[in-house]
């Protein structure tokens, strides 16, 4: 059918005769003018595609040009732009580079100006040094030429001295030679006199100290605290006390013997050292805990054993290291070695080091030092009978002797006070008397000492006040072992103190007063005497300060111990007024 309809179109039938003579009806020519039109149509749709085609082909290749320009255009730009970074990056090199350069300069021209500075300086001072060096020979030879000087002069005057000395004494040598024997037969009486009294002073003192040992005596009435009396005469605490200071100095020399002797002997070499480092760090530990301070006791404990019956060492009479008027009474028969005495010497020593250390700045810490003092000084093993003259009671137990006096020969010679020593803090003398400690001034080979300062004086007096509180007022009712240093001592101390004239009352009196009273002292104190301890303590520390010179009631140390008095009410409940 498409075959027939191709053959009957207009082009066909217009072509062939036939066809226009067998088809010539208007409907025929109709359809063939139609199809003609169409075929015009189909045409014109294909040569309207071919120029569509062609135009959208041309418009492509023309953006394809234009973008292509673009690109190009895009390109030159770029590469104008890295030209121009380029150019800015090498010219930013070059002023780093400068940068750099100029701070290596400037570095190096301060390192240059810094070195010549130190050498200056060390320059500098080398020329000082040499400068001192030379004042310092210059005056030490301007000294020695004076002090020759001075020399010659004093023994000139001497010798001029001497020669009418001599001349006096040839004048009048009969007339002395018949007054010093007539003052040698005054003084043989004096000597025999004195040695009676001294001699019944002693049994009474072996008596007392015999009938202290059942129970703690307690004092009749605070009288003995009042201004004006003294428990013991003032002879016989100058001579306990100087009995003291001969034992410190007898240990200082014992340390430095015995010390020689142990290097030299191969069963003590190794051991000695360990054990003297054993009981400072024991002492340098302790604290408020109980388990650790177990420890340490343990230790201290175990040292003093280990000395005593393992380790052997030459033995020493006991009475070499007590007071004279603690002896024993044996004539030197009973004996303790060596090395026992030097570890409690070498305890002493750190006791009052930790005393005037540590408790300065905590005097709570003062409590377990006490603690272990006791606990080493009351051991069974250092106990030493007495073999007394007086006529005791037989029946009684035997008195005993411990060897705390090796630590308290170091309270007298360092707070004398607290045994009725006394003197002035403004003289050299007054000083020596109050254990004022000399420090080494300058280079320690020239052995030059000088006193130290107040501050220095008074800080080692605050330890040692509470130092010893904790020795003197331990509690022995329930333990085994006998006190080593019963609270009688303490009264005794705050009775020297309170004793004083005001006249000689110093401010280590009423720091030794207020530091003795710290803490829980006060508790202890009157659970061991009760009313009279009151009694005692308003003396101390409410009627003495009135006694005092105006100038001493307005020092700090007073108004602090009023302080501390304020504070027993508020704080302890516990009023004297």
């Amino acid at each position: 059918m498409a075959q027939a309809r191709l053959h009957s179109s207009p082009f066909s039938a217009r072509n062939s005769p036939r066809g226009r003579r067998n088809d010539d009806s208007p409907s025929r020519q109709l359809q063939w003018d139609l199809e003609r039109a169409l075929g015009q149509l189909k045409l014109h749709e294909i040569e309207t595609s071919k120029l569509h085609a062609y135009q959208k082909r041309q418009q492509q290749e023309d953006l394809d040009a234009q973008e292509a320009a673009q690109a190009h255009v895009h390109r030159l730009e770029l590469n104008a732009a890295t030209a121009q970074h380029e150019v800015v990056r090498k010219q930013a090199e070059a002023v780093l580079h400068a940068y750099i350069k100029n701070e290596a300069e400037e570095r190096r021209r301060r390192e240059e100006e810094a070195e010549r500075q130190r050498l200056e300086e060390e320059e500098r001072r080398k020329k000082a040094e040499e400068e001192a060096r030379r004042r310092v020979e210059a005056e030490r030879i301007a000294r020695e030429k004076r002090e020759t000087r001075e020399r010659e002069d004093r023994a000139r005057r001497e010798a001029e001295h001497r020669e009418n000395e001599r001349r006096e004494a040839i004048r009048q040598q009969e007339k002395d030679a018949a007054e010093r024997k007539q003052q040698e037969d005054r003084e043989r009486a004096n000597q025999e006199a004195a040695h009676k009294k001294q001699q019944d002073e002693e049994a009474r003192a072996a008596t007392a100290a015999a009938a202290t040992k059942a129970a703690l005596p307690t004092p009749a009435s605070t009288s003995q605290l009042a201004p004006g009396h003294t428990q013991v005469a003032a002879s016989s605490i100058e001579k306990q006390h100087n009995e003291y200071l001969a034992l410190h100095k007898r240990l200082k020399t014992f340390r430095k013997e015995f010390w020689a002797s142990a290097r030299q002997n191969a069963a003590l070499k190794p051991h000695v050292g360990d054990m003297r480092r054993e009981l400072r760090t024991c002492i340098g530990k302790l604290s408020d805990d109980k388990k650790n301070n177990k420890t340490s006791t343990d230790l201290v404990k175990s040292t003093m054993i280990k000395a005593l019956q393992e380790l052997p060492s030459a033995p020493v009479p006991v009475n070499d290291f007590l007071p004279a008027h603690l002896n024993l009474g044996d004539n030197g028969a009973t004996t303790v070695p060596s090395l026992v005495v030097y570890l409690l010497s070498i305890f002493s020593k750190a006791v009052i080091a930790a005393f005037v250390g540590e408790c300065v700045v905590s005097p709570k810490s003062a409590e377990p030092i006490g603690t272990l003092i006791a606990m080493v000084f009351s051991m069974t093993e250092f106990q030493y009978a007495r073999h007394s003259t007086s006529p005791a009671d037989p029946s009684g137990p035997v008195p005993t002797q411990s060897l705390i006096p090796i630590l308290m020969c170091k309270f007298h010679a360092t707070a004398p006070i607290l045994f009725g020593i006394s003197g002035s803090e403004s003289t050299a003398a007054g000083k020596l008397r109050l254990g004022w400690r000399r420090d080494i001034v300058g280079d320690a080979n020239d052995g030059q000492r000088a006193f130290a300062p107040p501050s220095k004086h008074y800080d080692r007096l605050t330890g040692l006040g509470v130092g010893y509180t904790s020795i003197a007022l331990r509690n022995f009712a329930r333990a085994k072992m006998q006190n080593p240093w019963p609270p009688t001592h303490f009264w005794s101390s705050l009775a020297h103190i309170v004793n004083t004239p005001p006249k000689d009352f110093q401010t280590s009196h009423m720091l030794l007063l207020k530091n003795m009273l710290e803490n829980n002292a006060i508790d202890r104190f009157v659970l061991f005497f009760g009313a009279a301890a009151v009694a005692a303590l308003r003396q101390a520390v409410v009627e003495l300060p009135k006694t005092l010179p105006r100038e001493m009631q307005g020092r700090p140390e007073t108004k602090a111990l009023q302080i501390m008095v304020e504070g027993w009410k508020t704080e302890n409940h516990f009023s004297l007024s």
